[in-house]
């Protein structure tokens, strides 16, 4: 299943069926995409389904199909988001230990580069506003989730042996420093003004700090990192945040996700003033899920290298990324502005 039109009653039946959900293929499917302008890289749906009498199958289920953009695709494939995601579901089954969708039929063909998902419907959750910028509560749901998340594999030996989640220094992953030199006059291109000159510089004088950044990250104490932990990558009930879309796992310290959710969603103002208490909330969950040798310091340390380890993803995101929307091109540019200030901040 590559695009909505592969989405028949025959290809859905045949997935739940293959992992015992049904016996039988559904009597009709309807299908509506969702996320313009929140799956940037990857083709979401919602497929409402009817079965025969006596059926108990699933009403609806959500598909994660390919992106059908040429850009996005090369980009896909290039750094191998879609085998990630695939490799997260099938092998760590994280709803077992942490709060994301069930996985209830994939496949991924590693000859061809590419895979489908089927996922439990989420959609009586709601979503947080992206370009508005996290609420207080939704922030910190976040946080208590990133940590529940990171306290699940934290230090687990068993990670090195999956050859589908890259560690920090992986080519795919270091290799965003260089990313950062080609499209940087891109990116500023494309800011329109939007930053001041002298934050502009700064950003510039970070990124020198990029590669050692990496290397301290390479070492322990090092987790699954979701690595694209934004607001849109998260739905929100009474039981804290859901987290979503895993296409950038990586294998490194999880500080690196609390400074990518700060920058990127968060609106600036809110940021400075909700970090101290963010930072404090991350460590008192991994503390309750039995991570005791992980300091104050350290995250203060950690969560400051994150930032500088990120800057590149919003530069290069702007730079060449299809926003695919108008929503997809304000979240991009605004991605940016957030970003880059954020790393400014944490410099000195």
């Amino acid at each position: 299943m590559r695009t909505l039109e592969d989405l028949t009653a025959p290809a859905i039946g045949a997935a739940l069926r293959s992992t015992g959900i049904v016996d039988t293929d559904p009597t009709e499917v309807t299908i509506a995409e969702i996320g313009s302008g929140f799956g940037l890289l990857g083709t979401l749906a919602r497929i409402g389904l009817a079965w025969p009498a006596g059926t108990a199958g699933p009403a609806t289920v959500v598909a994660k199909l390919p992106t059908t953009s040429p850009e996005n695709e090369w980009i896909v494939n290039h750094f191998s988001y879609d085998r990630r995601e695939a490799g997260v579901y099938r092998d760590l089954r994280p709803w077992e230990r942490a709060p994301t969708p069930v996985c209830l039929a994939q496949e991924w063909d590693e000859a061809a580069g590419s895979g489908w998902l089927l996922l439990n419907d989420l959609g009586h959750l709601s979503s947080g506003d992206q370009l508005e910028g996290a609420t207080d509560d939704e922030a910190l749901a976040m946080v208590e989730s990133l940590a529940a998340w990171h306290a699940a594999w934290w230090n687990d030996d068993s990670l090195t042996d999956l050859d589908w989640l890259p560690d920090v220094t992986h080519p795919t992953v270091a290799g965003y420093g260089d990313i950062f030199d080609r499209t940087w006059e891109t990116c500023v291109a494309k800011l329109g003004g939007a930053l001041p000159a002298r934050t502009l510089r700064a950003a510039e004088t970070g990124r020198a700090e990029f590669e050692d950044a990496l290397d301290a990250f390479a070492a322990g104490p090092r987790t699954v990192a979701h690595g694209d932990a934004r607001l849109d990558n998260a739905l929100f009930g009474t039981a804290g945040a859901v987290l979503l879309d895993f296409q950038l796992a990586t294998h490194s310290r999880g500080a690196y996700d609390l400074a990518f959710f700060c920058a990127g969603s968060i609106a600036t103002e809110d940021r400075r003033r909700l970090e101290p208490a963010l930072l404090d909330r991350y460590l008192e969950c991994l503390r309750a899920r039995g991570v005791g040798d992980y300091s104050a310091s350290d995250l203060a340390r950690d969560y400051r290298l994150g930032h500088i380890v990120n800057l590149p993803n919003p530069v290069s995101a702007l730079a060449v990324v299809n926003p695919g929307s108008v929503r997809g091109a304000r979240f991009l540019h605004r991605n940016a502005v957030r970003g880059i200030t954020a790393t400014v901040d944490h410099l000195g």
